[in-house]
């Protein structure tokens, strides 16, 4: 099989899916082209791929291929350099995107979102939702500017992502609250005193609704300090958010500030340690990766097909 590693095209992104490490197996039986430059943000050069075994090739050459893989999802103009019957893998939140769904079927790709694939536990294989929360909740102590040990921090939900940011408040020794559904319906009575807030909330996505009622209004902005900070772990679409006032940030652009209070939601926090979270998706992609390859694009194991997005859905 041809196997295409694309480089990441958002600004200051600097992660790459697969590093030379794990390539090597999957190159000894399968022809594996890499975009050139794709490992310069980790400071891995294109020789260290070329002596795993890969090729190095342009953008067009990656995108010709029957696999193609990256860590973000695509834009219009790479589908448009895609072979019409081959499969595109990445974190994609097809749910949030209607469009990029439609976009596949139109091009006659497959897709597979990275997010999805789970092992027989229902665990994602591919992941980093703990780093994801302790890195939102470290920008977040950063925005704050003072000591974390005299931060009241306050925590929408109690999941993976959410414990990642617990973890990390704990270990600051920050003064710690969490808050499940039964109070999300009363925020106006748990704002006062808190530093910062962090939305870990996994929202329903409803498309056909075009903006969810928020548990946090702006009106309610007015019961927190100036200077506090709301960080959105989730990074739900605009008027889809818990927090009225919150829409997805990224690297280059972090944070911005409404009524004197900081708002964050990066769409890719593990983006902000590129080299570890580079080296945990390569090691855990690598043997799905490799079994797809082996198997062939049209003998997908039922783990992939059942949260594979064909063309003609």
């Amino acid at each position: 099989m041809k196997i295409g590693i694309a480089a990441e095209n958002r600004p200051m992104e600097k992660r790459v899916i697969i590093r030379p490490d794990e390539i090597r197996g999957i190159a000894l039986s399968h022809e594996v082209v890499i975009e050139n430059g794709a490992g310069e943000g980790i400071n891995i050069p294109d020789s260290d791929y070329i002596k795993a075994g890969a090729k190095i090739g342009s953008k067009e050459e990656v995108y010709s291929c029957e696999l193609v893989v990256r860590i973000k999802e695509p834009t219009e103009e790479e589908l448009n350099l895609t072979k019409p019957g081959s499969i595109f893998m990445s974190m994609m939140h097809l749910r949030c995107s209607q469009e990029l769904k439609r976009s596949f079927a139109k091009h006659n790709l497959t897709a597979i979102p990275l997010e999805n694939i789970k092992d027989p536990f229902g665990r994602r294989r591919v992941e980093a939702l703990l780093d994801s929360g302790r890195i939102g909740m470290e920008y977040g102590f950063k925005l704050w500017g003072k000591d974390p040990s005299k931060c009241h921090v306050k925590i929408m939900g109690y999941g993976n992502v959410a414990f990642g940011a617990i973890r990390c408040a704990a270990c600051k020794h920050a003064t710690l609250e969490i808050l499940n559904k039964s109070h999300f319906n009363q925020m106006e009575k748990h704002l006062p005193g808190t530093d910062i807030l962090v939305d870990a909330v996994n929202r329903p996505f409803r498309p056909e609704v075009e903006k969810e009622p928020p548990f946090v209004t702006r009106e309610m902005l007015k019961l927190l300090k100036k200077g506090s900070v709301i960080v959105d772990l989730v990074s739900n679409p605009v008027n889809h958010a818990p927090v009225e006032t919150m829409h997805p940030t990224s690297i280059k652009d972090p944070y911005f500030v409404v009524d004197g209070i900081f708002h964050t939601s990066c769409w890719g926090w593990p983006g902000f340690e590129p080299r570890a979270i580079s080296k945990r998706y390569s090691i855990q992609l690598t043997p799905i990766l490799k079994e797809i390859a082996d198997s062939g694009l049209q003998r997908l194991p039922e783990y992939l097909k059942s949260v594979a997005v064909f063309p003609s859905a």
